[in-house]
């Protein structure tokens, strides 16, 4: 099973449309991002560090309010509000490199997809300190612009 992990930064009016359920489509989007998209879940538990009750910076990958009208499978597509994506920008910027690294060699990942039989992540850290990278800029980005975000797992 192969998941995908895809972010877009959208104008909070395209967020207030989303919230409301209006029809889906078209939602313009101001960016797009699939990059890390197959390391999304080792690099949530990492980001929770193995917290699934209060993910703290994982919620960029795990969090998000339901959009009304879209399916529920896998999660379903989620949305952050302009002010909900500055939060999760903060919180991603608190994290550094050092505890992410600190968390991936003490975490057990058995049973998350990309892990291996082992319960240890099928890469080494530096595929998921791009994640956290990526993610970084994607949000902060966002947040600076004043764009809500949506985000899926197909």
């Amino acid at each position: 099973m192969s998941v995908e992990f895809t972010m877009r930064r959208v104008s909070p009016g395209v967020y207030d449309r989303m919230m409301r359920g209006e029809p889906p489509s078209p939602y313009r989007y101001v960016a797009e991002s699939g990059q890390g998209a197959k390391h999304g879940e080792i690099t949530a538990v990492i980001l929770a560090n193995g917290d699934q009750v209060d993910p703290g910076p994982a919620v960029a990958i795990v969090g998000g309010r339901r959009i009304p009208g879209e399916p529920d499978e896998h999660g379903g597509p989620r949305a952050f509000s302009a002010a909900e994506v500055v939060t999760v920008a903060q919180v991603l910027e608190v994290l550094s490199e050092n505890e992410f690294q600190r968390r991936f060699e003490r975490l057990d990942f058995t049973g998350a997809l990309g892990a291996e039989s082992d319960g240890r992540p099928a890469h080494d850290v530096d595929i998921y300190l791009d994640c956290l990278r990526h993610l970084r800029a994607f949000y902060g980005a966002a947040a600076r612009a004043g764009n809500a975000m949506m985000r899926w797992f197909t």
